[in-house]
């Protein structure tokens, strides 16, 4: 039998008394926190799935901001390709209106130069429309160039009907940026483009590039790589002509290559876009092969001076048709130039398609997302959250206690020297 001294009858009291203020103060945390808990150490399980869920709602917070923004510039892309198609009826109306054969004589000249200044100002309207920004000031066609407008218009002079001098027109329109993809991340490891590079939007006919340097005796002396509209290809050392243009043709992109003449190549786009062309990695091939210009090795407009090449952008396509018109070229404006309209119409729209196409994606992100956050937020919630009522009731159920502990103590001590002296 244990011997149960005064020494032990207070240990335990005080013991038991400190346990229940323990208590007590946890529940009081609690309730003032409103949190289960408060450091990792009062449930380490339940703290790691704590963290697990908060983590994961901020992480939704920002793939919610991220689809938001991507939309919002989507949207305005939707509505400046909009207003690209609404020019462009309208042109090809006034190119249908030019075609006429009543429209001759005197009073035929006069409509078709009216009709030209009329299309002179929807060919300004359509690059102001190209060089567009978004909402923090970054071009919306200009791929990752944000310093600078991506389309500059070439202003000169052009002679009229009757040797008219038209001064201050414009003959050319280059483009300045790049075709850089920007991104946005609107899940783990899953992104959706934002932007459209301007040389395939702004872009009205297949393009085709043809070098005059004879490569019948091509041999590529090392291995090297080039690169057409961003995509690496990979060429061997002992490669011929031949090997090299099956390798373009088997890659996965929108231009093709062939041999014109004495083993001239030919590269040719299809789908309408400006070709972008570069060495890579110190090689050399398309420079050899005649196809861009050594003393400009990079895009854009690198194109060597001796290649042939054919192919309009949209605003080429207003061009012709306003200088057509000044120079009263009937068959050319009843034939090709409205092909040319309808061609670059055509690509517009494919381009406006891609653009719905990324947005309904984005809606679809948008509502998993938040069905997401608001299931994980349930989560965090119940995981750290308290259940006020059980939890007073608790502490109520404590005080109680701890009350009967300190008078059963107060009874079972062994009154002192002092207590029999009174």
């Amino acid at each position: 039998m244990i011997r149960i001294t005064g020494q032990i009858q207070n240990n335990s009291l005080v013991r038991n008394i400190q346990r229940h203020q323990y208590e007590m103060d946890q529940v009081q945390n609690q309730l003032s926190t409103q949190k289960k808990i408060n450091r990792p150490g009062d449930d380490p399980g339940n703290a790691t799935n704590q963290m697990f869920f908060r983590t994961r709602v901020e992480e939704l917070g920002q793939f919610e901001q991220n689809i938001g923004e991507a939309m919002a510039r989507l949207n305005l892309m939707d509505g400046e390709l909009d207003r690209v198609g609404s020019i462009f009826q309208r042109v090809r109306q006034l190119a249908v209106q030019a075609s006429n054969g009543i429209y001759q004589g005197d009073n035929g000249f006069e409509l078709k130069h009216a009709i030209a200044e009329e299309i002179d100002q929807h060919l300004r309207a359509m690059i102001d429309i190209a060089n567009g920004r978004d909402g923090t000031g970054k071009p919306l066609f200009g791929g990752h160039v944000v310093d600078r407008p991506p389309f500059e218009p070439i202003a000169s002079n052009i002679r009229g009907l009757e040797g008219l001098q038209l001064e201050g027109q414009i003959i050319n329109v280059e483009y300045r940026g790049d075709i850089g993809s920007q991104l946005r991340e609107v899940e783990r490891d899953q992104y959706i483009g934002v932007n459209l590079p301007g040389n395939h939007v702004f872009w009205g006919t297949n393009m085709t590039i043809t070098g005059s340097v004879d490569n019948s005796g091509y041999v590529a002396g090392t291995d090297q790589a080039f690169k057409i509209d961003g995509v690496e290809i990979r060429v061997a050392a002992g490669d011929t002509i031949n090997e090299i243009i099956d390798k373009i043709n088997n890659s996965n992109i929108q231009v093709k290559a062939s041999k014109i003449g004495q083993d001239y190549i030919s590269l040719h786009t299809t789908a309408p876009h400006e070709i972008w062309l570069e060495d890579a990695g110190g090689g050399t091939v398309l420079r050899d092969i005649g196809l861009i210009n050594p003393d400009k090795a990079q895009p854009p407009n690198n194109f060597s001076d001796t290649a042939r090449v054919s192919g309009l952008s949209v605003f080429d396509v207003l061009i012709k048709l306003r200088n057509d018109l000044l120079a009263a070229d009937q068959l050319e404006i009843s034939g090709r130039d409205l092909a040319n309209l309808d061609e670059a119409l055509n690509n517009v729209l494919r381009h406006r398609a891609q653009v719905g196409a990324r947005q309904n994606r984005l809606e679809e992100h948008e509502k998993r997302t938040s069905w997401d956050k608001m299931f994980m937020t349930e989560l965090l919630a119940k995981s750290e959250g308290i259940d006020i009522p059980e939890s007073i009731m608790n502490l109520k159920w404590l005080e109680t206690v701890h009350q009967y502990a300190l008078g059963v103590g107060a009874r079972v001590i062994r009154p002192t020297l002092m207590d029999f002296l009174r």
